[in-house]
């Protein structure tokens, strides 16, 4: 059985550099939920389809939330996060590319 890449990507208010959002955690809660995650701890979101599994996770600073989505998926892997970060209006960071 072929190894499924699992990529990581940040969500971030800004475009090139990883922020953090000032929005309350209910924000997070009702868009991850009208995409179809499901809430798997305090700040955890998962999805999962036949195609891949995606893991949104926030991070508590001292302003708000940063937010990381895990992406595990045979074919390319960031459009799929593109749609959520579309809903949040954010832009995605990859952590994965080499700058």
């Amino acid at each position: 059985m072929a190894t499924v890449t699992v990529r990581k990507f940040a969500l971030s208010p800004t475009d090139g550099e990883v922020l953090d959002f000032t929005e309350e955690a209910a924000y997070f809660e009702s868009t991850f939920t009208d995409l179809g995650f499901s809430k798997s701890g305090t700040y955890t979101y998962r999805y999962q389809d036949g195609e891949c599994m995606m893991k949104a996770e926030l991070m508590r600073s001292k302003d708000g939330y940063f937010l990381w989505v895990y992406v595990q998926a045979m074919d390319e892997h960031a459009y799929r996060v593109r749609e959520v970060a579309d809903c949040l209006s954010a832009h995605i960071v990859d952590n994965s590319k080499k700058r």
